[in-house]
Protein backbone atom coordinates (compact mmCIF):
# COMPACT_ATOMS: atom_id res chain seq x y z
CA UNK A 1 0.00 0.00 0.00
CA UNK A 2 3.18 2.70 0.85
CA UNK A 3 4.62 1.95 -2.52
CA UNK A 4 1.69 2.19 -4.45
CA UNK A 5 0.71 5.88 -2.32
CA UNK A 6 4.63 6.62 -3.29
CA UNK A 7 3.67 5.92 -6.84
CA UNK A 8 0.95 7.97 -7.50
CA UNK A 9 2.84 10.94 -5.75
CA UNK A 10 5.59 10.07 -8.56
CA UNK A 11 2.92 10.53 -11.07
CA UNK A 12 1.34 13.37 -9.73
CA UNK A 13 4.48 15.13 -9.78
CA UNK A 14 5.55 14.17 -13.08
CA UNK A 15 1.82 15.32 -14.05
CA UNK A 16 2.52 18.93 -12.43
CA UNK A 17 6.03 19.40 -14.17
CA UNK A 18 4.24 18.38 -17.83
CA UNK A 19 1.43 20.64 -17.75
CA UNK A 20 3.11 24.15 -15.38
CA UNK A 21 3.64 26.89 -17.87
CA UNK A 22 2.03 25.58 -20.61
CA UNK A 23 0.22 28.55 -21.17
CA UNK A 24 -3.28 29.84 -22.76
CA UNK A 25 -4.42 28.97 -26.47
CA UNK A 26 -7.19 29.53 -28.90
CA UNK A 27 -10.19 30.11 -27.36
CA UNK A 28 -8.72 31.16 -24.25
CA UNK A 29 -8.01 34.50 -25.37
CA UNK A 30 -11.53 34.97 -26.57
CA UNK A 31 -13.21 33.33 -22.53
CA UNK A 32 -10.79 36.08 -20.96
CA UNK A 33 -11.42 38.87 -23.26
CA UNK A 34 -15.21 38.04 -22.89
CA UNK A 35 -15.10 37.94 -18.90
CA UNK A 36 -12.27 40.28 -18.24
CA UNK A 37 -14.88 43.28 -17.47
CA UNK A 38 -17.86 41.37 -16.31
CA UNK A 39 -19.01 41.62 -12.36
CA UNK A 40 -18.72 38.53 -10.53
CA UNK A 41 -22.47 38.21 -9.85
CA UNK A 42 -23.12 38.87 -13.78
CA UNK A 43 -20.86 35.99 -14.41
CA UNK A 44 -22.76 32.88 -13.11
CA UNK A 45 -25.48 32.27 -16.10
CA UNK A 46 -24.54 30.30 -18.97
CA UNK A 47 -23.78 32.37 -22.19
CA UNK A 48 -25.38 30.72 -25.35
CA UNK A 49 -22.08 28.81 -26.27
CA UNK A 50 -22.39 26.98 -23.81
CA UNK A 51 -25.90 26.16 -22.83
CA UNK A 52 -25.40 22.44 -24.68
CA UNK A 53 -22.96 21.81 -21.77
CA UNK A 54 -23.87 24.10 -18.98
CA UNK A 55 -22.06 22.43 -16.25
CA UNK A 56 -18.46 22.93 -18.82
CA UNK A 57 -19.08 26.52 -17.93
CA UNK A 58 -19.20 26.21 -14.65
CA UNK A 59 -15.97 23.51 -14.59
CA UNK A 60 -13.71 25.67 -17.21
CA UNK A 61 -15.06 28.90 -18.90
CA UNK A 62 -16.26 30.44 -15.44
CA UNK A 63 -12.70 30.69 -14.05
CA UNK A 64 -11.71 32.76 -17.37
CA UNK A 65 -13.17 35.41 -15.08
CA UNK A 66 -10.38 35.84 -12.21
CA UNK A 67 -7.16 34.54 -15.27
CA UNK A 68 -4.99 37.45 -16.57
CA UNK A 69 -2.22 37.55 -19.53
CA UNK A 70 0.20 38.40 -16.91
CA UNK A 71 -0.62 35.84 -14.25
CA UNK A 72 -1.45 32.31 -14.89
CA UNK A 73 -1.13 30.84 -11.48
CA UNK A 74 -4.66 30.18 -11.49
CA UNK A 75 -4.93 28.46 -14.91
CA UNK A 76 -1.73 26.15 -13.87
CA UNK A 77 -3.17 24.97 -10.38
CA UNK A 78 -6.42 23.94 -12.33
CA UNK A 79 -5.41 22.59 -15.10
CA UNK A 80 -3.17 20.38 -12.52
CA UNK A 81 -5.98 19.72 -10.51
CA UNK A 82 -8.51 18.97 -13.38
CA UNK A 83 -5.26 16.72 -14.98
CA UNK A 84 -4.75 15.18 -11.57
CA UNK A 85 -8.34 14.27 -10.70
CA UNK A 86 -9.29 12.37 -14.26
CA UNK A 87 -6.13 10.47 -13.54
CA UNK A 88 -7.58 9.16 -10.02
CA UNK A 89 -10.93 8.38 -11.99
CA UNK A 90 -9.18 6.69 -15.26
CA UNK A 91 -6.47 4.62 -12.49
CA UNK A 92 -9.56 3.66 -10.64
CA UNK A 93 -11.87 2.09 -13.47
CA UNK A 94 -8.57 0.43 -14.47
CA UNK A 95 -8.22 -1.08 -11.17
CA UNK A 96 -11.19 -2.91 -12.31
CA UNK A 97 -9.93 -5.26 -14.64
CA UNK A 98 -5.74 -4.35 -13.73
CA UNK A 99 -3.28 -4.95 -11.01
CA UNK A 100 -2.67 -1.16 -9.60
CA UNK A 101 0.52 -0.45 -11.57
CA UNK A 102 -0.69 -1.31 -14.59
CA UNK A 103 -4.00 1.14 -13.64
CA UNK A 104 -1.56 3.72 -12.90
CA UNK A 105 0.40 3.19 -16.52
CA UNK A 106 -2.83 2.52 -18.26
CA UNK A 107 -4.46 5.93 -16.35
CA UNK A 108 -1.41 8.24 -17.42
CA UNK A 109 -0.99 6.35 -21.01
CA UNK A 110 -4.36 7.62 -21.85
CA UNK A 111 -4.68 10.98 -20.74
CA UNK A 112 -1.26 11.95 -22.14
CA UNK A 113 -1.09 10.08 -24.93
CA UNK A 114 0.10 12.10 -28.04
CA UNK A 115 -2.24 12.03 -29.93
CA UNK A 116 -4.52 14.04 -28.54
CA UNK A 117 -2.49 16.45 -26.37
CA UNK A 118 -4.99 19.38 -26.89
CA UNK A 119 -7.37 17.74 -23.99
CA UNK A 120 -4.66 18.02 -21.66
CA UNK A 121 -2.43 21.20 -22.24
CA UNK A 122 -5.49 23.06 -23.45
CA UNK A 123 -7.35 24.28 -20.86
CA UNK A 124 -10.60 24.42 -22.15
CA UNK A 125 -9.84 21.43 -23.97
CA UNK A 126 -9.45 19.57 -20.71
CA UNK A 127 -13.65 19.29 -20.47
CA UNK A 128 -13.26 16.12 -22.90
CA UNK A 129 -10.78 14.28 -20.67
CA UNK A 130 -12.84 15.28 -17.73
CA UNK A 131 -16.45 14.17 -19.25
CA UNK A 132 -14.32 10.47 -20.02
CA UNK A 133 -12.87 10.22 -16.54
CA UNK A 134 -15.99 11.20 -14.66
CA UNK A 135 -17.95 8.72 -16.50
CA UNK A 136 -14.79 5.86 -15.86
CA UNK A 137 -15.35 6.50 -12.53
CA UNK A 138 -19.30 6.58 -12.11
CA UNK A 139 -18.62 2.48 -13.57
CA UNK A 140 -16.59 2.03 -11.22
CA UNK A 141 -17.96 3.09 -7.91
CA UNK A 142 -21.68 1.46 -9.62
CA UNK A 143 -19.40 -1.40 -10.07
CA UNK A 144 -18.62 -1.68 -6.33
CA UNK A 145 -22.29 -0.90 -5.85
CA UNK A 146 -21.92 2.74 -4.73
CA UNK A 147 -25.14 3.34 -7.10
CA UNK A 148 -26.23 7.37 -5.92
CA UNK A 149 -22.97 8.71 -6.40
CA UNK A 150 -22.31 6.99 -9.10
CA UNK A 151 -25.78 8.61 -10.56
CA UNK A 152 -24.16 11.70 -9.65
CA UNK A 153 -21.20 11.40 -11.07
CA UNK A 154 -22.71 10.16 -14.55
CA UNK A 155 -24.73 13.14 -14.79
CA UNK A 156 -22.22 15.54 -13.74
CA UNK A 157 -19.86 13.39 -16.66
CA UNK A 158 -22.93 14.10 -19.71
CA UNK A 159 -23.74 17.17 -18.93
CA UNK A 160 -19.83 18.61 -18.83
CA UNK A 161 -19.27 17.92 -22.55
CA UNK A 162 -21.55 16.88 -25.46
CA UNK A 163 -19.18 14.52 -26.18
CA UNK A 164 -20.72 12.31 -23.35
CA UNK A 165 -22.51 10.07 -25.19
CA UNK A 166 -20.16 7.07 -26.69
CA UNK A 167 -18.86 6.73 -22.92
CA UNK A 168 -22.54 6.23 -21.75
CA UNK A 169 -23.11 3.59 -24.47
CA UNK A 170 -19.44 1.89 -24.10
CA UNK A 171 -20.07 1.44 -20.09
CA UNK A 172 -23.82 0.34 -20.54
CA UNK A 173 -22.76 -2.32 -23.10
CA UNK A 174 -19.65 -3.27 -20.33
CA UNK A 175 -22.69 -3.89 -17.86
CA UNK A 176 -24.68 -5.54 -20.12
CA UNK A 177 -22.29 -8.11 -21.47
CA UNK A 178 -21.58 -8.88 -18.12
CA UNK A 179 -25.60 -9.42 -17.52
CA UNK A 180 -25.84 -6.59 -15.05
CA UNK A 181 -28.79 -5.33 -16.52
CA UNK A 182 -29.96 -2.74 -14.04
CA UNK A 183 -26.37 -0.64 -13.53
CA UNK A 184 -26.09 -0.72 -17.27
CA UNK A 185 -29.46 1.29 -16.96
CA UNK A 186 -28.44 3.17 -14.37
CA UNK A 187 -25.38 4.28 -15.80
CA UNK A 188 -27.00 5.47 -19.04
CA UNK A 189 -29.92 7.21 -17.74
CA UNK A 190 -27.75 9.92 -17.33
CA UNK A 191 -27.43 10.76 -20.63
CA UNK A 192 -30.88 10.08 -21.77
CA UNK A 193 -31.71 13.02 -19.67
CA UNK A 194 -28.64 15.00 -21.27
CA UNK A 195 -30.32 13.98 -24.47
CA UNK A 196 -33.22 14.82 -23.89
CA UNK A 197 -32.08 17.96 -22.63
CA UNK A 198 -30.22 19.12 -25.25
CA UNK A 199 -33.22 18.62 -28.11
CA UNK A 200 -35.39 20.87 -25.83
CA UNK A 201 -33.08 23.56 -25.38
CA UNK A 202 -32.56 23.44 -28.68
CA UNK A 203 -36.17 23.41 -29.83
CA UNK A 204 -37.48 25.56 -27.69
CA UNK A 205 -34.20 28.50 -27.42
CA UNK A 206 -32.25 28.00 -30.69
CA UNK A 207 -29.28 28.46 -29.02
CA UNK A 208 -27.11 25.26 -28.78
CA UNK A 209 -24.05 25.23 -30.40
CA UNK A 210 -24.89 23.91 -33.94
CA UNK A 211 -23.13 20.41 -34.04
CA UNK A 212 -25.18 18.49 -36.62
CA UNK A 213 -23.81 18.67 -40.54
CA UNK A 214 -26.23 19.96 -42.98
CA UNK A 215 -28.24 18.07 -45.52
CA UNK A 216 -26.98 15.20 -43.78
CA UNK A 217 -28.04 11.98 -45.33
CA UNK A 218 -27.15 8.51 -45.09
CA UNK A 219 -24.46 8.65 -48.22
CA UNK A 220 -23.14 11.76 -46.08
CA UNK A 221 -22.73 9.91 -42.77
CA UNK A 222 -21.13 6.53 -44.64
CA UNK A 223 -18.44 8.62 -46.30
CA UNK A 224 -18.08 10.54 -43.35
CA UNK A 225 -17.60 7.51 -41.07
CA UNK A 226 -15.25 5.83 -43.47
CA UNK A 227 -13.18 8.92 -43.34
CA UNK A 228 -13.31 8.40 -39.27
CA UNK A 229 -11.81 5.62 -39.36
CA UNK A 230 -9.21 5.98 -42.41
CA UNK A 231 -8.06 8.79 -40.46
CA UNK A 232 -7.98 7.15 -37.04
CA UNK A 233 -5.24 4.63 -38.12
CA UNK A 234 -3.93 7.76 -39.82
CA UNK A 235 -3.41 8.56 -36.41
CA UNK A 236 -2.62 5.77 -34.32
CA UNK A 237 -0.37 3.88 -36.38
CA UNK A 238 0.07 5.52 -40.03
CA UNK A 239 3.20 8.55 -40.36
CA UNK A 240 1.17 11.40 -38.23
CA UNK A 241 1.70 9.31 -35.50
CA UNK A 242 4.89 8.73 -36.06
CA UNK A 243 5.98 12.16 -36.59
CA UNK A 244 4.33 13.44 -33.85
CA UNK A 245 6.65 10.81 -31.72
CA UNK A 246 9.78 11.81 -34.30
CA UNK A 247 9.44 15.67 -33.76
CA UNK A 248 8.82 15.36 -29.86
CA UNK A 249 12.08 14.08 -29.79
CA UNK A 250 13.89 17.57 -31.35
CA UNK A 251 11.77 19.50 -28.63
CA UNK A 252 13.07 18.20 -25.84
CA UNK A 253 15.16 20.63 -23.31
CA UNK A 254 17.84 19.21 -21.59
CA UNK A 255 16.68 19.39 -18.03
CA UNK A 256 13.50 17.75 -18.96
CA UNK A 257 15.61 14.96 -20.75
CA UNK A 258 17.12 14.59 -17.31
CA UNK A 259 13.72 14.83 -15.17
CA UNK A 260 12.38 12.61 -18.08
CA UNK A 261 15.28 9.50 -17.17
CA UNK A 262 15.10 9.99 -13.32
CA UNK A 263 11.14 9.95 -13.11
CA UNK A 264 11.67 6.48 -15.71
CA UNK A 265 14.86 5.05 -12.99
CA UNK A 266 12.51 5.65 -10.10
CA UNK A 267 9.53 3.96 -12.22
CA UNK A 268 11.89 0.82 -12.81
CA UNK A 269 12.81 0.59 -9.28
CA UNK A 270 9.10 0.73 -8.19
CA UNK A 271 8.65 -2.16 -10.26
CA UNK A 272 11.45 -4.16 -10.44
CA UNK A 273 10.51 -4.17 -6.48
CA UNK A 274 6.91 -5.40 -6.91
CA UNK A 275 5.68 -8.63 -8.62
CA UNK A 276 3.75 -7.12 -11.35
CA UNK A 277 0.35 -9.71 -11.84
CA UNK A 278 -0.33 -10.13 -15.51
CA UNK A 279 -4.18 -9.92 -15.12
CA UNK A 280 -4.70 -11.26 -18.90
CA UNK A 281 -7.19 -9.44 -21.25
CA UNK A 282 -10.59 -8.82 -19.98
CA UNK A 283 -12.50 -9.22 -23.66
CA UNK A 284 -15.68 -7.87 -22.25
CA UNK A 285 -13.63 -4.27 -21.87
CA UNK A 286 -12.15 -4.47 -25.28
CA UNK A 287 -15.30 -5.03 -26.83
CA UNK A 288 -16.70 -2.13 -24.99
CA UNK A 289 -13.59 -0.18 -25.59
CA UNK A 290 -14.03 -0.95 -29.75
CA UNK A 291 -17.69 0.41 -29.13
CA UNK A 292 -16.63 3.70 -27.34
CA UNK A 293 -14.45 3.78 -30.50
CA UNK A 294 -17.09 3.35 -33.34
CA UNK A 295 -19.43 5.59 -31.13
CA UNK A 296 -16.84 8.15 -31.05
CA UNK A 297 -16.76 7.67 -35.38
CA UNK A 298 -20.73 7.84 -35.45
CA UNK A 299 -20.63 11.07 -33.54
CA UNK A 300 -17.76 13.02 -35.37
CA UNK A 301 -19.44 12.02 -38.66
CA UNK A 302 -22.81 13.13 -37.79
CA UNK A 303 -21.03 16.53 -37.33
CA UNK A 304 -19.05 16.31 -40.43
CA UNK A 305 -16.32 18.56 -38.98
CA UNK A 306 -13.53 16.40 -36.93
CA UNK A 307 -11.55 14.20 -38.71
CA UNK A 308 -9.11 11.80 -36.51
CA UNK A 309 -6.12 14.12 -36.42
CA UNK A 310 -2.61 13.68 -34.64
CA UNK A 311 -2.04 17.63 -34.97
CA UNK A 312 -3.80 20.60 -33.98
CA UNK A 313 -6.68 21.32 -31.47
CA UNK A 314 -9.22 18.97 -33.16
CA UNK A 315 -7.02 16.45 -32.00
CA UNK A 316 -9.10 15.72 -29.24
CA UNK A 317 -11.35 13.38 -31.43
CA UNK A 318 -8.49 10.62 -30.91
CA UNK A 319 -9.28 10.53 -27.23
CA UNK A 320 -11.80 8.01 -27.38
CA UNK A 321 -9.51 5.94 -29.42
CA UNK A 322 -6.56 5.98 -27.16
CA UNK A 323 -8.11 4.67 -24.32
CA UNK A 324 -8.07 0.71 -25.73
CA UNK A 325 -4.59 1.45 -26.74
CA UNK A 326 -3.26 2.07 -23.40
CA UNK A 327 -4.94 -1.03 -22.15
CA UNK A 328 -3.42 -2.97 -24.19
CA UNK A 329 0.09 -1.55 -23.86
CA UNK A 330 -0.55 -1.55 -20.25
CA UNK A 331 -1.55 -5.23 -20.55
CA UNK A 332 1.66 -5.64 -22.01
CA UNK A 333 2.76 -9.54 -21.29
CA UNK A 334 6.42 -8.43 -21.73
CA UNK A 335 8.74 -8.69 -18.95
CA UNK A 336 8.99 -5.72 -16.47
CA UNK A 337 12.30 -4.02 -17.83
CA UNK A 338 10.56 -4.23 -21.93
CA UNK A 339 7.85 -2.38 -19.98
CA UNK A 340 9.43 0.54 -18.58
CA UNK A 341 11.76 0.64 -21.43
CA UNK A 342 8.59 0.98 -23.38
CA UNK A 343 7.05 3.48 -21.02
CA UNK A 344 10.24 5.75 -20.90
CA UNK A 345 9.90 6.27 -25.11
CA UNK A 346 6.28 7.40 -24.62
CA UNK A 347 7.29 9.51 -21.37
CA UNK A 348 9.98 11.30 -23.85
CA UNK A 349 7.82 12.09 -26.30
CA UNK A 350 5.01 13.34 -24.23
CA UNK A 351 7.70 15.36 -22.28
CA UNK A 352 9.20 16.59 -25.57
CA UNK A 353 5.72 17.50 -26.45
CA UNK A 354 4.75 19.65 -23.28
CA UNK A 355 8.38 21.61 -23.92
CA UNK A 356 6.58 22.05 -27.43
CA UNK A 357 3.46 23.66 -25.71
CA UNK A 358 5.97 25.58 -23.16
CA UNK A 359 7.80 27.36 -25.90
CA UNK A 360 4.70 27.95 -27.55
CA UNK A 361 3.42 30.18 -24.69
CA UNK A 362 6.06 31.89 -24.27
CA UNK A 363 6.38 32.72 -28.40
CA UNK A 364 3.08 33.77 -27.98
CA UNK A 365 3.79 36.34 -25.18
CA UNK A 366 6.37 37.59 -26.65
CA UNK A 367 4.49 38.68 -29.77
CA UNK A 368 1.47 39.62 -27.41
CA UNK A 369 3.91 42.22 -25.38
CA UNK A 370 5.36 43.31 -29.66
CA UNK A 371 1.60 44.23 -30.07
CA UNK A 372 1.03 46.01 -26.81
CA UNK A 373 4.42 48.43 -27.23
CA UNK A 374 3.84 48.74 -31.29
CA UNK A 375 3.51 52.90 -31.54
CA UNK A 376 1.43 52.33 -34.86
CA UNK A 377 -0.97 50.06 -33.22
CA UNK A 378 -1.42 51.97 -30.28
CA UNK A 379 -2.72 55.03 -32.72
CA UNK A 380 -4.46 53.35 -35.24
CA UNK A 381 -8.30 54.05 -35.11
CA UNK A 382 -10.37 51.67 -33.53
CA UNK A 383 -12.75 51.99 -36.08
CA UNK A 384 -10.40 50.40 -38.77
CA UNK A 385 -10.20 47.06 -39.44
CA UNK A 386 -6.43 45.43 -38.71
CA UNK A 387 -5.58 42.33 -40.98
CA UNK A 388 -2.74 40.27 -38.68
CA UNK A 389 -0.57 37.55 -40.68
CA UNK A 390 2.19 35.71 -39.22
CA UNK A 391 2.17 33.16 -36.07
CA UNK A 392 -0.95 31.35 -37.01
CA UNK A 393 0.35 28.02 -36.18
CA UNK A 394 3.26 26.61 -33.91
CA UNK A 395 5.78 24.51 -36.17
CA UNK A 396 6.18 21.20 -35.17
CA UNK A 397 9.07 20.02 -37.72
CA UNK A 398 7.46 20.24 -40.98
CA UNK A 399 3.65 20.53 -39.77
CA UNK A 400 1.42 23.10 -38.13
CA UNK A 401 0.20 22.28 -35.13
CA UNK A 402 -1.08 24.65 -32.25
CA UNK A 403 -3.28 27.34 -33.99
CA UNK A 404 -2.52 31.44 -32.78
CA UNK A 405 -3.29 34.10 -35.06
CA UNK A 406 -4.80 31.31 -37.78
CA UNK A 407 -8.44 32.18 -36.75
CA UNK A 408 -10.52 35.83 -36.45
CA UNK A 409 -11.40 34.66 -32.82
CA UNK A 410 -8.44 34.24 -31.51
CA UNK A 411 -6.91 37.43 -33.36
CA UNK A 412 -9.20 39.56 -32.36
CA UNK A 413 -9.19 38.74 -28.37
CA UNK A 414 -5.60 39.18 -28.47
CA UNK A 415 -5.00 42.52 -30.10
CA UNK A 416 -8.40 43.76 -27.29
CA UNK A 417 -6.31 42.16 -24.66
CA UNK A 418 -2.51 43.47 -25.51
CA UNK A 419 -3.77 47.07 -26.42
CA UNK A 420 -6.72 47.17 -23.95
CA UNK A 421 -9.38 48.92 -26.21
CA UNK A 422 -12.05 47.62 -28.56
CA UNK A 423 -10.34 47.18 -32.03
CA UNK A 424 -11.12 44.90 -34.56
CA UNK A 425 -8.58 42.41 -35.92
CA UNK A 426 -8.53 39.61 -38.42
CA UNK A 427 -6.56 37.00 -39.69
CA UNK A 428 -5.38 36.69 -43.30
CA UNK A 429 -3.56 33.77 -44.60
CA UNK A 430 -2.83 32.31 -47.95
CA UNK A 431 -6.89 30.57 -47.36
CA UNK A 432 -7.83 34.10 -48.34
CA UNK A 433 -7.69 35.78 -51.82
CA UNK A 434 -9.11 39.31 -52.34
CA UNK A 435 -11.68 39.73 -55.18
CA UNK A 436 -13.94 42.67 -56.41
CA UNK A 437 -13.71 44.47 -53.46
CA UNK A 438 -13.64 41.33 -50.60
CA UNK A 439 -11.39 39.44 -49.17
CA UNK A 440 -12.91 35.58 -49.67
CA UNK A 441 -11.70 32.62 -46.82
CA UNK A 442 -11.79 29.44 -49.02
CA UNK A 443 -11.64 27.64 -45.73
CA UNK A 444 -15.11 28.84 -44.46
CA UNK A 445 -16.47 29.90 -47.82
CA UNK A 446 -17.13 33.19 -46.54
CA UNK A 447 -16.32 36.61 -47.61
CA UNK A 448 -15.91 40.47 -46.65
CA UNK A 449 -15.95 43.99 -47.86
CA UNK A 450 -12.41 45.04 -46.99
CA UNK A 451 -11.18 49.00 -47.48
CA UNK A 452 -8.24 50.33 -49.46
CA UNK A 453 -5.65 50.69 -48.65
CA UNK A 454 -5.61 47.37 -46.13
CA UNK A 455 -4.30 47.65 -42.75
CA UNK A 456 -2.04 44.85 -42.11
CA UNK A 457 0.00 43.92 -39.47
CA UNK A 458 3.10 41.59 -39.53
CA UNK A 459 2.91 39.73 -36.22
CA UNK A 460 6.64 37.92 -37.26
CA UNK A 461 8.45 41.26 -38.22
CA UNK A 462 6.36 43.38 -35.39
CA UNK A 463 5.78 45.89 -38.90
CA UNK A 464 2.54 47.77 -39.19
CA UNK A 465 1.79 47.92 -43.01
CA UNK A 466 -0.83 49.51 -45.45
CA UNK A 467 -1.02 47.60 -48.82
CA UNK A 468 -3.09 48.96 -51.72
CA UNK A 469 -6.02 46.59 -52.50
CA UNK A 470 -4.30 45.82 -56.07
CA UNK A 471 -1.39 44.76 -54.53
CA UNK A 472 -2.64 42.69 -51.43
CA UNK A 473 -2.89 39.12 -53.40
CA UNK A 474 0.69 39.55 -54.06
CA UNK A 475 1.27 40.25 -50.32
CA UNK A 476 -1.11 36.88 -49.33
CA UNK A 477 1.19 34.59 -52.01
CA UNK A 478 4.26 36.13 -50.06
CA UNK A 479 2.99 34.07 -46.87
CA UNK A 480 4.45 31.23 -45.48
CA UNK A 481 2.46 27.75 -45.83
CA UNK A 482 0.77 26.02 -43.21
CA UNK A 483 1.19 22.22 -43.52
CA UNK A 484 -1.66 21.25 -41.36
CA UNK A 485 -0.87 17.83 -42.45
CA UNK A 486 1.80 15.29 -43.99
CA UNK A 487 -0.18 14.85 -47.07
CA UNK A 488 0.72 18.71 -47.53
CA UNK A 489 4.27 18.21 -47.10
CA UNK A 490 4.02 14.75 -49.68
CA UNK A 491 2.19 14.60 -52.59
CA UNK A 492 0.11 12.34 -52.72
CA UNK A 493 -2.32 12.73 -55.27
CA UNK A 494 -4.58 9.49 -55.18
CA UNK A 495 -5.01 10.15 -51.11
CA UNK A 496 -5.55 13.91 -51.64
CA UNK A 497 -8.44 12.79 -54.14
CA UNK A 498 -9.71 10.31 -51.93
CA UNK A 499 -9.50 12.56 -48.60
CA UNK A 500 -11.41 15.21 -50.52
CA UNK A 501 -14.25 12.71 -52.27
CA UNK A 502 -14.74 11.70 -48.50
CA UNK A 503 -14.36 15.41 -46.89
CA UNK A 504 -15.02 17.72 -49.94
CA UNK A 505 -14.55 20.81 -47.19
CA UNK A 506 -10.62 19.57 -47.11
CA UNK A 507 -10.53 20.73 -50.49
CA UNK A 508 -8.97 24.58 -49.57
CA UNK A 509 -6.22 22.93 -47.90
CA UNK A 510 -4.93 19.60 -49.96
Amino acid sequence: MQKTRVLFILYCMIIAYLLINTGIISDDYDAISKLKYKQIKNIFCPDYYFISSPAEYFTHYIWYRFFDLNNLLLMNILKIAYAILCFYSVSKFFSVFLDVYRAYLASFLFIFFPTHDSTVFWFMGQQLTLSLALYLFSFYLLYRDKIFISFLLALAASFVSYGSTPSAIALSVLFMINKKYRKALIIVIPNILYIIYFILIDFITGLSNPRIIEKLSITIFIKQFVFQILTFVDAFIGPSMWLKFYYAFSQLHIYSIVIGAAFVFILFLIYKKKAVEYNGCNLSLVVSLIILLFCSFAMFAVTGRYPQLAFGLGNRTTIYGSLLVAYLLALSPFSKIVVVVMFAAFFLTIIGISDHWKDWSMHQQKVIANISDNADLRCLDDTKIIYVSGNQFSKYGLVSHIEFFSEDWVVGPVFKLALNRDIVARTLNKRHKYTNGYLFDAKYNQKVKIDNPVNIYDSEKNVFLRIDTSGINKYICSLPSDNRHWLQVFDFKLIKLIAIKLMPRLKYAL
